[in-house]
């Protein structure tokens, strides 16, 4: 479900330059909130998920998991804390799920789960230009948006609009997360590319996506996946107390490495290989990718696969589809971009 307003989408080439040069607005309608209220919400989140929600301050988040009592995936997310609710946002098509499945270890705890997706929606900008144009709706400097740190956020008024502002740090370029009501979202967006923002659509979305590195559940990764095996390190606190799953996590990761991992190949060529195109070294199968795109800044394609053990060493040679690839750890080097 989209809210993006009437103004056509921009090409694939003007969108990136956007991004790169000034300002790319992206629909973010596949995500959705879950808030999580109660006198009981931190101790009982600090019990059910991966990272250490209780060490939080207002206005800050983490990467988090929620787990199966086998230690596998029922969503990664971003946990938010404000004043009186918890914001946990993750993929929209999960969320129904990962809130009842929540909801089930709710006994007598004060807690209550409420969905979001239907009354929220949020787009990114991202580029030089952006935190210039969301300064300025909101009657600030630049530098009130600039020093907010990864996954910090402020709600502030956005033209008269009430809206929160989420800085992702660990992309290419700087970008923010505005979320807004669904009634009052498209007329923010509007304004925004009134300001010189350009609207990009999937291809340039998923194109950033792969170039930050960020796993995708649902692409690449799902529930037969252990959390690091997707690489979702930075989601789990190895000091906090117990949580569901704890148990497989901690035997794992005391084993030291795993059999299958996410990680990143570096391709020859613009052609973008398909999910589940298989990784060969030589003869013997590797992995297979899950996602890829043709950067621009790198200079060529990147794919996220998983690839077995053997095969993990970052420079080991593959073949995908008849093209040569370079297994490449995650995240990809930034260095593309300096210069």
């Amino acid at each position: 479900m989209t809210f993006a307003p009437m103004a056509i989408e921009s090409t694939f080439d003007d969108a990136y330059r956007a991004a790169t040069e000034g300002a790319l607005a992206l629909d973010r309608s596949h995500l959705a909130i879950v808030a999580a209220r109660g006198k009981d919400r931190e101790s009982f989140l600090q019990n059910m998920l991966t990272n250490d929600v209780r060490s939080l301050a207002p206005g800050t988040g983490v990467p988090a998991a929620f787990l199966t009592n086998k230690g596998k995936l029922v969503s990664d997310l971003l946990v938010f804390k404000s004043d009186d609710v918890f914001l946990l946002q993750l993929e929209r098509e999960r969320a129904e799920d990962f809130r009842k499945a929540l909801d089930r270890y709710i006994i007598s705890e004060d807690v209550a789960l409420e969905s979001r997706a239907e009354t929220e929606a949020s787009f990114s900008l991202e580029g030089p230009e952006a935190s210039g144009i969301l300064a300025e709706l909101a009657g600030l400097s630049m530098s009130a948006l600039d020093e907010l740190a990864h996954l910090h956020f402020r709600s502030l008024d956005l033209s008269a609009v009430p809206a929160r502002i989420t800085a992702q740090r660990r992309e290419l370029t700087p970008r923010f997360d505005v979320t807004a009501s669904r009634a009052f979202a498209p007329a923010l967006l509007e304004r925004v590319l009134e300001r010189g923002a350009i609207l990009g659509g999937e291809s340039v979305r998923e194109t950033r996506r792969i170039e930050a590195s960020r796993p995708r559940f649902g692409v690449d990764m799902d529930e037969s996946h252990l959390p690091l095996e997707a690489g979702l390190d930075e989601a789990i606190s190895f000091q906090k107390g117990c949580y569901i799953g704890q148990e497989y996590v901690v035997r794992l990761a005391h084993r030291g490495h795993v059999n299958r991992k996410l990680s990143g190949l570096k391709l020859a060529g613009a052609e973008a290989p398909a999910p589940g195109s298989p990784v060969l070294h030589g003869a013997e199968e590797a992995g297979a990718v899950t996602s890829a795109a043709f950067s621009p800044a790198f200079g060529g394609t990147l794919a996220l696969a998983f690839l077995k053990r053997a095969y993990l060493e970052p420079g080991t040679e593959v073949t995908v589809c008849g093209a040569t690839a370079t297994v490449s750890p995650l995240p990809f080097a930034r260095s593309a971009l300096c210069g």
